[in-house]
This record gives C-alpha cells, sequence and structure tokens, in this order.
C-alpha cells in the first residue's frame, strides 16, 4: 500500500464501454456515490458504443484518441525495455498452456501503447499525487493502470475484480494475462463477494494484504406490488450465453405441472437457439423475450408489474449477481443456483438455493411447490427485502467502497 498522505481528489476510472450504451449497468449505481466523494470523476471508456447516458456534473467523460488496439512503436519498446519484457513474460504467462508468442507480444505491445496514451497526452498535464487510476476489469486495463505505477510509484492504482476476471480456469490458457504483474503493481484490488476475495487470497497469499470486500449494491425503489395470481410469474435477466444456463430454465419448464408465466430480460448469441426452443413448450407455460434492454425497463417491470420468483441458473459467479440484488430489493424471492458469492444473498430468508449443479427435475420441483411453499406470503417478501437492505444498499455498500478507495 502507498505511504502517501495526500488524498487524491481526482478519480479516474477505465472502462470497457461505459457510459456508452446499455452495459457495465452495475456503475449507474456506483458512479453517483464515486462522484460524492472525488472533486472530478473522470470516465476513459476504451469503446464507445451506443447512447451516452446520463452522468452527474462533475464526471467527464474522455474520448481515448487512438485505436485502443494499436500496438506501440518500436521507439517506445526501447525507451522502456524494462517495462515491455515485464508485460510480455506477464502476457505469456506460467502453466501448462503459456499464451503463444505471437499473441503474447502483441498483447504486450497494445498495453504498452495505451500507456504510451495516457503518460504522453490524457495525464500529461496532472500530478500523480492528485489522481487515483481505477480500473473497472482486472484484465488488459488494469495492466495499463499497474503499469503506470511501475514507472513512477507516485501514481496510485486500483481494480476490481468480478466473475470472468476471477477464475483462471476460464481463460484458455488456464491463466490470465499480466495477472502477476498487475497484482504487484495496484495498491489494492476489490471483490465483489467473500467467495470471490477468498478464491483471490487462496490464489495470492503472499498478497492477501492488498485484497478488500467491497460488495456492489443498488438502489432502494419500495417494494413491488403483488397478490396471488393463478400462474406463477416467473422473471430471469441475464445475457443469453452458455453459462447462463438458460436452457436448464427451459428445459425444467417443461417438466413443470403448474401454470407458468415466464419473461426474459438480455440479449446474446445463443438467443435464436433458446427462443426456438421455448416455442415447444407446453400450453401452460407462456413466456416472454424481452431482449437486452436497458436497465431502467427491467426496473420498471418490477415496479409496476407483480412477480412471484426470480430465476437465476448461472454456472459460475465471482460475486454477489447485481441481477439478484435488484430483485431482492423489491421483495422478490429468489431461485439459484449455489455458485460463486450467489449463497451470500440467497439463504433461508430470501429464497431456495440449488447446488450448483441442478437437474431441470430439481428446478422444475420447486417451481412447481413454490405457492404452496414459505415464501407466496406478503411477509415473507418484506424479510427478502429486509435482508437485501440489511446489506445490498447501494449508497452504503458504495460509501465504504469510497472509504477504501481514500485510504489506497
Amino acid at each position: 500500500m502507498s505511504t502517501t498522505t495526500v488524498v487524491p481528489t481526482e478519480l479516474w476510472l477505465f472502462t470497457t464501454a461505459f457510459p456508452y450504451g446499455s452495459g457495465e449497468s452495475y456503475l449507474e449505481q456506483e458512479l453517483p456515490v464515486l462522484a460524492e466523494r472525488f472533486r472530478r470523476v473522470v470516465v476513459v471508456p476504451l469503446n464507445e458504443r451506443g447512447l451516452l447516458r446520463a452522468l452527474p456534473p462533475n464526471v467527464d467523460v474522455l474520448h481515448w484518441p487512438t485505436d485502443p488496439g494499436r500496438p506501440a512503436s518500436v521507439g517506445s519498446m526501447l525507451r522502456r525495455p524494462g517495462l515491455f519484457l515485464q508485460l510480455l513474460r506477464g502476457a505469456r504467462g506460467p502453466g501448462p498452456r503459456p499464451m503463444p508468442w505471437r499473441d503474447a507480444f502483441s498483447l504486450a505491445r497494445q498495453v504498452l501503447a495505451r500507456v504510451d496514451v495516457l503518460r504522453a497526452r490524457l495525464l500529461a498535464d496532472r500530478a500523480p499525487d492528485d489522481v487515483l487510476l481505477y480500473a473497472y476489469w482486472m484484465f488488459d486495463q488494469a495492466a495499463m493502470v499497474a503499469a503506470m505505477h511501475a514507472l513512477d510509484a507516485r501514481w496510485r492504482a486500483v481494480a476490481r475484480v468480478h466473475g470472468f476476471d476471477l477464475y483462471p480456469e476460464r481463460s484458455p490458457w488456464g491463466h490470465f494475462p499480466f495477472r502477476a504483474f498487475t497484482l504487484q503493481n495496484l495498491q489494492r484490488i476489490f471483490t465483489s463477494s467473500a467467495a470471490g476475495l477468498k478464491v483471490m487470497q487462496q490464489h495470492h497469499p503472499e498478497l492477501a494484504g492488498r485484497f478488500f470486500l467491497a460488495r456492489l449494491g443498488t438502489t432502494d425503489h419500495g417494494a413491488g406490488p403483488w397478490e396471488p395470481a393463478p400462474a406463477l410469474r416467473v422473471v430471469s435477466c441475464s445475457n443469453l450465453i452458455p453459462l447462463k444456463r438458460v436452457d436448464l430454465l427451459i428445459e425444467a419448464l417443461r417438466l413443470t405441472t403448474t401454470a407458468v408465466e415466464w419473461t426474459h430480460y438480455g440479449g446474446g448469441p445463443e438467443q435464436e437457439r433458446l427462443r426456438a426452443l421455448s416455442a415447444t413448450l407446453p400450453p401452460h407455460v407462456q413466456c416472454q423475450w424481452k431482449g437486452a434492454v436497458a436497465n431502467r425497463e427491467v426496473l420498471k417491470h418490477y415496479r409496476t408489474q407483480p412477480v412471484d420468483l426470480f430465476v437465476h441458473l448461472s454456472s459460475t459467479e465471482g460475486g454477489v449477481p447485481v441481477a439478484l440484488q435488484e430483485a431482492a430489493s423489491f421483495g422478490i424471492p429468489l431461485l439459484a443456483a449455489d455458485v460463486g458469492g450467489v449463497g451470500e444473498i440467497v439463504g433461508p430468508t430470501t429464497g431456495i438455493l440449488l447446488p450448483s449443479e441442478p437437474s431441470a427435475t430439481q428446478v422444475a420441483t420447486e417451481l412447481d411447490r413454490f405457492r404452496q411453499g414459505p415464501f407466496a406470503t406478503s411477509e415473507a417478501r418484506l424479510q427478502v427485502r429486509e435482508q437485501w437492505s440489511a446489506s445490498y444498499q447501494g449508497p452504503a455498500n458504495f460509501g465504504h467502497f469510497c472509504d477504501l478507495l481514500l485510504g489506497a
């Protein structure tokens, strides 16, 4: 951890595309709190796809002035050979499946080129002691801000780790490029669940003091409307990719005997296949595909339409999914597979925790008996909201995160 006593007044946040488009929606809750605690917040997306979202007045968005995929020049590599070799070795990585040299060389040059842009253009007139560099994802953006610290220790750099950037086995090489280099040069790394914190501490025990739990959180929009109905009203919300196991939910719905009205929010590469699969569901199961929509549309559904149950069957998670937090904030009971940090929000007072690898029959059984179970009451829904409020209030959690940031 840095020994400087100077408190930064500017936060520079590096994202994939936020505040453009609809992705990285978690930042919609976090950013207003960051803006309250820092004099100025600068958001630097590597890509600018989609419409620009509304931002607090002291938040600026900077356009990345070059192609983010552009490699560093030979001159840049020669001026900083030590840093380039660290990046090259970091990209290739350890383990049984190192990245091919050609790919590692290309990736290291990309990160070095971004460092050149930061030093020569974006941050050229900023005082290092006054700025905190914050990478939202623990991948190449984190390597970039870590490299800034490696070149000049006055630059303080931190990063969040979520899900896909938490488990090295998800990578095709069995490791994350730049991970060792990045961890050595970040002052603090934040996980969003106790489960994620444990993973990082187990994988890197020598750096355990740099890891901190900083939960995400959601806004309190009040309890959603609810009254009993003939059909079970189910909502799910996720990208349509294999690890979200939406096909498992469809197969479970096929096995149910109760009437179900299922609504799914989210799009993705599996959309056509899953829609075709749902078209063969029996008549007592009705489904609506809402597609990829702005987060406010999902919240509007919870605020205006009764929902009996939120279902989340992802095969892997790093933190506590925001989709579960949002549903619970409206008092909606949860049915979810026990992976990552899911068990930190789904428990006896909030819903039903399935095994990490549930069968379609197990899911169908819980759907069929839900309305005769303990969560089909107004009192139970109040308990769900109370549990959410105790641990996942956005302003409180992000305020704690800011305290940790300012101590970096």
